[in-house]
């Protein structure tokens, strides 16, 4: 039914335009009468935002729109059933109707709830710099709040539907009254809207989000993410454990065999004792910093075992979303008018366009004077 309204109404510049309008007219009306307050950064225009297709953060983004342009989406959707084209008309007569029922309001906020709850470790995932002991922390955290919800969220999640339908005048659902599906609404269902809303509904696409978590996150991951963690260098390295990164080394038996496997035990005892005693390890923040830290100490020299480790644990992706930019990228780069680009050239090319914070800081002078620096010619640059 989202679809299509983006369909109705996002397809045409006009109505869009009829929903910023509308959505000014409402907020004068609620300023005026004092139902809203106003102050810097408060009540900016809106826009119904389309959901994207590769980032499901993107759908809370459009349901809250919805939620916030719902009396200016119904208006221009009755304008359109009114004034569209019969095609248009027929679309929009049945998302009125079905945007004034409970079931819609109902699906609006628990969805809104749960991507809202998702939607910290959606951002936090595609970030470049995400470190990837904080990315576990955050999807246990998320994992939990979903939890949370499933047991006792369901009154403070009744209760903001109930809101929302009184402030738009759409008739309340008696939670012990018997279900009636509105597409048979005939047909005995033999069951309470709270066994169709909650138990039906809630309770099994929260079901579903935590079995999605249990299987990216299995048992097996979520070991060797735990195991991840003794190599925290926060706080003079509180979270080290000798043990931990031992097991850690067992899930790569390819690089640790049984004789590496009791070196690295032994190699770790010095290791701990010799990073806690050097005061430049002191306040570093993450593994990436530890690793490079190493490098410029060449303690990576002295602790081989213990760096091939370190190496192995940060060239895990955290997430798909840098190698879906450069995917994204290299649809730029490589157009139909470049579409012979050699391999070397292309590589280069996406460097340039997806660092661009990195390049954004070389000027210009320093790139003449590396290519004078290349070879000698004969014209002045």
């Amino acid at each position: 039914m989202i679809s299509i309204l983006f369909s109705v109404v996002g397809g045409s510049c006009k109505r869009k335009d009829m929903i910023k309008e509308k959505h000014r007219d409402d907020i004068r009306k609620a300023i005026g009468s004092g139902r809203i307050s106003t102050g810097t950064g408060l009540n900016q225009d809106q826009t119904l935002q389309r959901a994207g297709d590769t980032r499901w953060g993107s759908h809370y983004r459009t349901l809250s729109s919805i939620v916030k342009l719902f009396p200016a989406i119904v208006s221009v959707l009755k304008y359109v059933q009114k004034e569209g084209k019969s095609d248009k008309k027929s679309q929009a007569r049945g998302l009125v109707a079905y945007f004034e029922t409970f079931e819609f309001v109902f699906y609006l906020h628990m969805m809104l709830h749960i991507l809202g709850s998702a939607n910290t470790l959606s951002q936090s995932l595609q970030k470049k710099d995400q470190d990837i002991l904080n990315a576990i922390s955050c999807v246990q955290s998320t994992r939990t709040e979903l939890q949370k919800l499933r047991e006792n969220g369901w009154n403070s999640l009744l209760e903001k539907v109930y809101l929302f339908c009184d402030e738009h005048h759409i008739q309340r659902e008696n939670m012990h009254e018997e279900y009636v599906n509105r597409h048979t609404p005939r047909r005995k269902t033999n069951k309470t809207n709270l066994q169709h809303y909650k138990i039906e509904v809630l309770n099994s696409v929260i079901d579903w989000q935590l079995q999605e978590f249990d299987d990216r996150f299995n048992e097996v991951n979520s070991a060797l993410l735990r195991h991840m963690a003794a190599f925290n260098p926060k706080d003079s390295f509180a979270a080290f454990n000798k043990e931990s990164l031992v097991k850690l080394a067992e899930f790569y038996p390819d690089d640790f065999d049984s004789d590496k496997l009791d070196d690295l035990g032994h190699e770790l005892v010095t290791y701990i004792d010799n990073m806690r005693a050097d005061q430049r390890f002191d306040s570093l923040d993450g593994i990436a910093d530890l690793a490079k830290l190493m490098v410029e100490t060449n303690k990576h020299i002295t602790f081989p075992l213990v760096f091939h480790l370190l190496k192995l644990v940060l060239i895990l992706p955290v997430a798909t979303a840098s190698v879906e930019r450069c995917f994204s990228a290299m649809n730029i780069v490589k157009k139909k008018l470049r579409n012979k680009m050699g391999d070397q050239f292309m590589s280069d090319c996406l460097i340039c366009y997806v660092e661009k914070d990195l390049f954004s800081t070389i000027t210009n002078d320093e790139v003449v004077d590396l290519f004078k620096k290349m070879k000698f010619r004969e014209g002045k640059l």
